[in-house]
């Protein structure tokens, strides 16, 4: 499915406005992105009979800051300032980071590590449902509205 959706947003690039060109083509880069990763974790799977914690993680690295790219890229359209973008990016790899930090490296804190991670996550959801992202979207209505709330 994810490989469908990158051969769907990388096919039909064309038949998007110039101003949401970028914003496809991210989002093909993403689930292609998923994709690959999505194999080898099947793989890894099959053959050690254990869950992929180092392929999750490398995939979510990748994919997450690239989501957190595409609220911007739908939001610069509605005048996003780049501290929007980076923000997110920051608490995206908090997030992340500190989430590892409580799966692989310190697991007898793993209740501390997932409190700083889930604190990372709601400022990102806070952002996106509450915050300047939501701010940003709402004034600009339209087709910025309808792909923000996607």
């Amino acid at each position: 499915a994810m490989m469908a959706a990158s051969a769907f947003f990388f096919l039909s690039l064309s038949q998007f406005d110039k101003k949401w060109r970028t914003s496809v083509l991210v989002s093909g880069l993403i689930t292609f992105i998923a994709a690959v990763h999505y194999f080898y974790m099947r793989d890894y799977w099959a053959t050690f009979g254990e869950s992929p914690t180092f392929f999750r993680y490398v995939d979510w690295v990748l994919t997450v800051p690239l989501m957190c790219l595409e609220f911007y890229l739908i939001l610069k359209v509605a005048g996003a300032k780049q501290s929007l973008l980076w923000k997110m990016i920051i608490y995206s790899l908090i997030m992340l980071v500190t989430g590892y930090f409580g799966e692989v490296v310190d697991p007898s804190n793993a209740a501390l590590w997932g409190f700083a991670s889930g604190v990372a996550y709601f400022l990102i959801v806070y952002e996106i449902w509450i915050g300047e992202a939501a701010k940003l979207a709402k004034a600009a209505g339209g087709n910025t509205l309808a792909a923000h709330k996607i």
